[in-house]
């Protein structure tokens, strides 16, 4: 402390005599830095560097791009932004630190950064704060958030100030739920805060929504059910099961996670010792959920392949049904590839399932095992029987899973998509010339 400050002190506890109480002196006073923390800053200039000076119309927050049925739907409205308007420029901000192995399979409009990995330094509280400061100095016409915690707490905090200069949409799926079977996620944490900042909400099937708007009291009008399409070809005329005469095995493919509730797969394979059980997919359970796949590698009849690149590379003419089980889900887009595969689908009514299957199709409750096991022996004993689940699969992808349909409903969200005077028919044209490229948008999403 410099002379002249311990002089002014001394005569300032004349005044004020806790300056110096009995007993103490100059000494207990030391020297005081402010703190100061630029890594928030530093980290902002990294992204201003990566997302550069072009002028983007849509930014999308998504936690990731890999494998799996939300990541397809990115895929899906990334296209329909590019084909919409040559012009549109997106960027896609993954927010956790993960690696994006879907990134390739963006339209060539897109531009993705990665936002987790680049922030992965920061605490929550601090990574929030520099994505409000990205959108807000960005000022994208539109926001489209998707399963991405930092976004989702964007809005929370700072909802009013992002929608000064963009309209903000979010996409829901499904809950997810706890140990005890209590509903969790996204919805649950955010939604009741959120929605009056938000555009509209768009859900891939029309079952979720009516349960968050009697359960959480959000508005039904705030929902928009769009239902995802299906990019493939799907065979012309009445369709055929590609399963054989005599056909003696089952397929499953999916995450082996306790939401597709594989325990209810092994109890299912244990009352069918004579059919075996080909099994497809990355096991993602830890802890005490281990246990549910112990009955699945005790069963003879039952082989685990491990990952799976493509449907279509594991359905083949001994399989005589496709199995899901699941114990809640949004719409599993894999079962638009089992169905453009002519493979029977045996699955319960969950979720965005009972927007595609027909009623008479599914399972009433997702852990009836004798309900399970009584179709697939159906199944199997029947062709006739699978050829008619094939054909209304089929006329399920050709009438409510069009990709001109997709489109055309983001086209009613204002501000999603410019509108466009196409007719129908070269608006389909426009999209089966994409499908068509293998260098094209719409080829690039659907190659997972």
């Amino acid at each position: 402390m410099p002379v002249w400050l311990q002089d002014e002190m001394r005569a300032l506890a004349a005044i004020e005599p806790e300056l110096l109480p009995p007993g103490s002196g100059i000494e207990r006073y030391a020297f005081y830095s402010v703190p100061m923390d630029t890594r928030q800053g530093a980290v902002y200039a990294t992204l201003s560097d990566a997302i550069g000076e072009a002028t983007y119309t849509h930014i999308l927050l998504v936690p990731w791009l890999k494998p799996g049925g939300a990541d397809r739907g990115i895929l899906y409205h990334a296209s329909a932004i590019a084909e919409s308007d040559p012009a549109a420029r997106i960027l896609v901000l993954t927010t956790e630190p993960a690696s994006s192995p879907w990134a390739s399979r963006l339209p060539t409009q897109a531009h993705l950064v990665d936002f987790g990995n680049t922030a992965a330094s920061l605490d929550f509280n601090q990574q929030v704060n520099v994505m409000v400061r990205v959108l807000l100095q960005l000022r994208a016409p539109t926001i489209h958030l998707v399963n991405s915690r930092v976004g989702w707490d964007a809005i929370l905090r700072h909802g009013l100030a992002l929608t000064q200069h963009s309209r903000l949409f979010a996409s829901l799926f499904c809950d997810d739920y706890d140990q005890q079977m209590n509903p969790v996620g996204y919805a649950r944490d955010y939604l009741r805060s959120c929605y009056p900042h938000l555009s509209t909400i768009i859900s891939d099937n029309s079952r979720y929504p009516r349960i968050w708007s009697r359960e959480l009291g959000v508005p039904h009008a705030s929902f928009t059910f769009i239902p995802f399409p299906y990019d493939g070809r799907v065979t012309e005329g009445a369709g055929r099961a590609i399963s054989t005469q005599g056909a003696r095995r089952v397929l499953w493919a999916g995450r082996l996670d306790r939401q597709k509730r594989p325990d209810i797969l092994a109890l299912i394979a244990a009352q069918m010792p004579d059919v075996h059980f080909d099994v497809y997919g990355a096991q993602v359970m830890s802890g005490a959920a281990v246990q549910d796949l112990s009955g699945l590698r005790s069963l003879t009849n039952v082989t685990l392949h491990g990952e799976f690149q493509r449907l279509e590379e594991v359905a083949t003419p001994e399989h005589f049904a496709y199995l899901h089980t699941t114990a809640w889900e949004g719409t599993p887009t894999i079962l638009f590839d089992v169905a453009a595969a002519k493979l029977p689908i045996c699955a319960p009514q969950v979720g965005g399932i009972v927007d595609f299957l027909a009623e008479q199709d599914m399972v009433e409750r997702h852990d009836d095992v004798a309900a399970f096991v009584s179709q697939l022996k159906l199944l199997q004993s029947s062709a006739q029987l699978r050829d008619e689940r094939v054909q209304r699969q089929l006329a399920s992808l050709r009438q409510n899973r069009r990709w001109e349909d997709f489109t055309a409903s983001l086209e009613c969200l204002e501000g999603y998509l410019p509108v466009h005077s196409r007719t129908p028919a070269s608006r389909t044209g426009a999209v089966l010339a994409a499908a068509g490229s293998e260098d094209g948008a719409l080829r690039r999403a659907r190659q997972g």
